[in-house]
């Protein structure tokens, strides 16, 4: 079935657009949801590993675009971040652009860790006339923008404190903390979230606390990739096999770190290494307990003297440490 058309069967004509970008769908209050809320976040994500067409055009999106500091660059190889981490890496190794139909990245958010950065975030698109797409999830204020390539990322600040529960009657929304129900990925507010704006400079390098905070993977199959990331430790929010829909937390109040869906179509194949996308991306355990745990848990791994190269079931490639 075209994803298009099956979302729009599921979701709704009025709501289409928004559930493209959907974030969290939740028949109900699960207790499951209660305990992870006061759970203690147990890993995080390191710099998630890109392949690109061309370094120039994605040098300018990562400093100019995204407001990030050019860590270091060969002539094949660029990194970006604030100005003491890296966030995000860049190979100019693909030969053309993303493309849909395949299983792999679906967007990679970067957690803005304030109102003051979010806003920050917006206004530099703004001020260079980036085109981007604002969505209100209630559990999250987001914007979604393409790279020079195509590759969907999203720019987000966590809000859970306003999350309550999904009502499912008459089609699917979000309660929020004061009993409004509205869209699941509702309009968002610019003008509210620039309140936050402090100064007009577009040129200064993102906030220091910005991190990666959650992937959302198109997976050939989301049962299986969601048991693969249960057993590797992370902790499962929703799973809506009817929606071909799941996602995980890894601890803390917001619980939407890794996110699943098939809505490309079951079984497609990983996309291709020549075509703009993936790499790998970096999970860093707290506790060097998790990361045994985890590795245990898989059935194949690569060793490294820092971690452990291992693979969900889509193929996607992922590197486990702790640090």
């Amino acid at each position: 079935m075209h994803r298009k058309y099956f979302l729009k069967t599921i979701f709704g004509a009025s709501i289409l657009i928004s559930m493209d970008r959907f974030s969290s769908i939740n028949n109900s209050i699960s207790d499951t949801n209660k305990t992870n809320n006061t759970s203690i976040r147990f890993a995080s994500f390191g710099a998630i590993h890109l392949n690109n067409t061309s370094l120039e055009k994605s040098t300018f999106f990562w400093t100019k675009i995204a407001g990030m500091k050019l860590r270091s660059s060969s002539e094949k190889i660029a990194e970006f971040g604030t100005e003491t981490k890296t966030l995000v890496v860049v190979y100019e190794t693909a030969k053309y652009p993303f493309k849909k139909g395949y299983s792999g990245l679906y967007h990679v958010a970067i957690h803005a860790p304030n109102n003051k950065a979010f806003a920050n975030m917006i206004n530099r698109l703004m001020v260079q006339n980036y085109p981007f797409s604002p969505v209100d999830h209630t559990m999250s204020k987001s914007v979604y923008l393409d790279d020079p390539d195509g590759i969907n990322i999203e720019f987000t600040l966590e809000t859970p404190e306003r999350f309550k529960r999904v009502v499912t009657n008459g089609g699917l929304r979000i309660e929020d903390v004061d009993g409004n129900v509205k869209s699941a990925s509702d309009y968002l507010n610019i003008n509210e979230v620039l309140e936050y704006l402090e100064d007009n400079n577009s040129a200064k390098i993102i906030d220091e606390d910005t991190y990666i905070g959650h992937l959302h993977l198109y997976a050939n199959n989301v049962e299986n990739s969601n048991t693969f990331y249960t057993k590797i430790g992370f902790i499962p929010f929703n799973n809506f096999p009817q929606f071909m829909y799941s996602d995980l937390g890894f601890g803390g109040a917001y619980q939407h770190r890794i996110a699943l869906n098939s809505w490309h179509g079951i079984n497609r194949p990983l996309a291709p290494k020549e075509q703009a996308g993936m790499r790998y991306f970096h999970i860093n355990f707290n506790s060097k307990e998790k990361l045994e745990q985890a590795v245990k848990n898989v059935s194949e791994y690569e060793k490294k003297d820092d971690g452990y190269f291992v693979y969900d079931t889509t193929g996607n490639s992922i590197f486990l440490s702790n640090s």
